[in-house]
C-alpha cells in the first residue's frame, strides 16, 4: 500500500481508490475505464473485493488487466507489479495446506505460515507451547530440556521419526525439518532431499526441487531450468507437468497417466513421472456398453430370418500405421516427429479435459494411449540424432 509520505518523495500523487478492490493507488495506476456493471457481480476478481459490487467508476490497472485477460483480450500493457501478490493472496485463501507435513513452518504449496498441532492429547513444551510427546527429552522447537532420559523410538504416536541424530552421545530419532533434536535438544540444519539445486530468492537457502515455496520464509520458489528426470531444458519443451507423487516438474516425455491402487481396493488415475510410474499400468480403454434385453431379442429374430444371398467380401478397415497416427511419414526427421507427438498428446492432457464429461475423458485417455504406443514404435524405428 502506498502512503502520501512515500509518494511525496517522487512525482506521483495518490489519485483515489479503485471501485472494485478498494485499494488506494497513485494517479499512474488509476485509469478511466469503466467496467460492465455485471463484471464483478458473481465473484470478486481481487481478494478483499466486495461481492456484488458494481464497477461504474474508475478502476486500477490491476483490475482492468484482470478484466481483459478473463475475456481473452490481450491487455495493451504488461501485468502490474502487484498482480503476483494478488494471485498469491487468492491462492492462500483457497489453499487447505494438503502438502504440509510434521514440523513444516510454511505450506509448501501456498507459502502460508502453518503450525504443527499436537496429536492424540500429547503434551506441549512448558517454555514455548510447542507440541511435544511424553517420550521426548527436549523440545524440538526451542531446545528446552525436559530433564528426562527416554529411549528413542522410530515412531511416536503418529510422529514419524525417520532420521538419526548426528549429535555425539545421542541415539535419538528426528522427523523431517525438526529444528532441534527432540532427544538431546541440539539444533539441526537441514539440507534439501534432492540436492538443493535451487535457492530461495528471499533468504538464499537451498530449496528442494519439489517445493513450490520455501518452507522457511514462504517465498515462492523459482521453477527449475531442466526436467527433473531427463535433464531436458523445460523452456524448449512444449509441455511440462508436476508429478502427483514426488512433485518434481518434468517434461512431456517424462510423465504419463497411470492407474494407482488405493485403499479398500479402489484405484484412481494419477499423473506420474517416469520414475514414480514404474510398476503401474496405463488406464484401460473404455469398455463397450452392456447389451440390453431388447437388443438380444432383436438379434435372435435376425438369426431366425432367412439368410440373404452372400454378398461380395468386404475387406476390414486397415489399421492406421504409427506414422499415420502421428500425422507424419516414415521419412520425417526425429526432431519433427517428436514435436508432432508432443503437440498431439498435449491436446488430450487430463488438465484440459477435466471439465468434460466421463465419456469424453475416456475418449481422451484412449487417444493418449494410441499416441503413446505410436510414438514408442516410431522412436524405436527412427534413429535419434547424436
Amino acid at each position: 500500500m502506498l502512503t502520501a509520505g512515500i509518494l511525496g518523495l517522487g512525482v506521483r500523487r495518490l489519485a483515489g481508490g479503485c471501485e472494485v478492490c478498494g485499494d488506494t493507488v497513485c494517479q499512474v495506476c488509476l485509469g478511466t475505464q469503466v467496467l460492465d456493471a455485471e463484471a464483478f457481480r458473481q465473484r470478486p476478481s481481487v481478494p478483499g473485493a466486495t461481492a456484488g459490487r458494481k464497477a461504474r467508476g474508475r478502476v486500477c490497472r490491476g483490475c482492468w488487466w484482470e478484466y481483459l485477460t478473463e475475456r481473452g483480450v490481450s491487455p495493451p500493457f504488461p501485468a502490474p507489479p502487484g498482480q503476483r501478490e494478488r494471485a498469491t493472496r487468492a491462492a492462500r485463501e483457497a489453499c487447505q495446506h494438503p502438502g504440509v507435513t510434521q514440523a513444516m513452518g510454511f505450506c509448501p504449496d501456498c507459502g502460508d505460515e502453518v503450525t504443527w498441532k499436537a496429536e492424540y492429547d500429547n503434551p506441549v513444551c512448558t517454555a514455548c507451547d510447542a507440541p511435544s510427546h511424553p517420550r521426548f527429552n527436549a523440545c524440538w522447537a526451542c531446545g528446552e530440556s525436559f530433564d528426562e532420559a527416554n529411549a528413542p523410538e522410530p515412531v511416536a504416536l503418529g510422529y514419524r521419526l525417520e532420521f538419526d541424530c548426528d549429535s555425539e552421545d545421542c541415539l535419538g530419532k528426528l522427523a523431517w525439518l525438526m529444528p532441534f533434536c527432540p532427544w538431546c535438544g541440539e539444533a539441526k540444519h537441514w539440507e534439501p532431499a534432492s540436492g538443493g539445486a535451487l535457492e530461495c530468492t528471499e533468504c538464499d537457502r537451498p530449496l528442494d526441487r519439489a517445493w513450490a515455496h520455501c518452507v522457511r520464509c514462504g517465498e515462492e520458489a523459482p521453477l527449475p531450468d531442466d526436467c527433473g528426470r531427463c535433464g531436458q531444458d523445460l523452456e524448449e519443451t512444449p509441455s511440462a507437468a508436476r508429478c502427483e507423487a514426488c512433485h518434481h516438474i518434468v517434461c512431456g516425455d517424462c510423465f504419463d497417466t497411470r492407474v494407482v491402487p488405493a485403499a479398500h481396493g479402489v484405484s484412481h488415475e494419477r499423473l506420474l513421472c517416469s520414475k514414480c510410474g514404474v510398476g503401474f499400468a496405463r488406464p484401460a480403454p473404455p469398455e463397450a456398453p452392456p447389451v440390453e434385453d431388447d437388443e438380444v431379442e432383436e438379434e435372435e429374430e435376425e438369426e431366425e430370418a432367412p439368410e440373404p444371398e452372400p454378398a461380395a467380401p468386404v475387406e476390414p478397415p486397415r489399421e492406421p500405421t504409427a506414422w499415420e497416427v502421428l500425422g507424419i511419414t516414415p521419412a520425417t526427421p526425429f526432431a519433427e516427429a517428436r514435436r508432432a507427438y508432443l503437440t498431439l498428446v498435449a491436446q488430450y492432457h487430463p488438465d484440459k479435459v477435466a471439465q468434460l464429461g466421463p465419456k469424453l475423458q475416456a475418449l481422451a485417455l484412449e487417444e493418449t494411449r494410441k499416441l503413446n504406443e505410436a510414438w514408442e514404435l516410431v522412436r524405436r524405428k527412427t534413429s535419434s540424432p547424436s
